[in-house]
């Protein structure tokens, strides 16, 4: 389902990863390590096909059929703790997020994030970034839904959270499970191409994003503003 962009928006939806902050590159070589060093070997190739903008659930399911045995459930905090230490001297905010916050937030437009990464997760490289006081409330993780992306559940839940309807919210994915979520909450997805994960593969992502229900494909955030803006001139509050 391609959902079309509405005319007023009043909620912007942002995937975290790959979306906000450049760290899905991070995320993925430490993912690859970790699952070959339990027995699942994948490379970082790999793990970015199959693994972008999905739970850690996923992940741990994935180790199970690779190895025939249960995921150690310490999977999730050795895989954090390995991010964290990166993220500390490495992690880096996507250019001209911040610009375009600003602009949503004088036209009016509430923003929040739906992620399929762990609210620890996502609470610690707000911190890194700076931007824990931005999102105070509105981050949203896949742990807090039964089920996570591609399912709908997640941007469902954010959008009620936040107080408005499907129709009123625009998703900004860099992943096929996000666009596909997205298409199946009745919410237009615009496709993010801007993170460094992608280079190299842009185009190809563009048309499996598109593919997957995204109304088009952006690789900046300047560009995404010019998609968003125009239409919040009468935007307004929660009903």
């Amino acid at each position: 389902m391609t959902a079309r962009i509405p005319e007023t928006i009043r909620l912007v939806i942002f995937d975290f990863d790959g979306v906000i902050a450049d760290s899905e590159a991070i995320a993925l070589e430490e993912l690859a390590a970790e699952m070959t060093e339990r027995g699942a070997a994948v490379s970082y190739e790999e793990a970015r096909a199959l693994f972008l903008g999905v739970s850690t659930a996923r992940h741990m399911d994935y180790i199970a059929e690779r190895t025939g045995a249960p995921c150690v459930p310490d999977f999730p905090d050795v895989w954090h703790a390995r991010l964290y230490r990166r993220y500390r001297s490495e992690l880096a905010a996507m250019d001209g997020i911040a610009g375009l916050l600003d602009d949503l937030e004088r036209q009016g437009i509430a923003c929040c994030i739906a992620s399929g990464g762990s609210p620890q997760r996502i609470g610690f490289a707000l911190d890194c970034l700076g931007l824990t006081d931005r999102f105070a409330g509105a981050a949203f993780s896949a742990e807090a839904v039964p089920r996570g992306k591609p399912a709908p559940d997640l941007f469902l839940h954010a959008a009620a959270e936040m107080g408005y309807a499907p129709g009123e919210s625009v998703v900004v994915e860099d992943a096929v499970a996000g666009a596909e979520a997205a298409g199946a909450a009745g919410m237009a997805c615009i496709g993010f191409l801007g993170g460094s994960h992608l280079e190299g593969h842009r185009d190809a992502q563009r048309r499996l994003l598109c593919e997957a229900g995204a109304r088009t494909a952006v690789e900046s955030h300047g560009a995404l503003g010019a998609l968003l803006l125009p239409a919040t001139a009468c935007s307004r509050g929660p009903a």
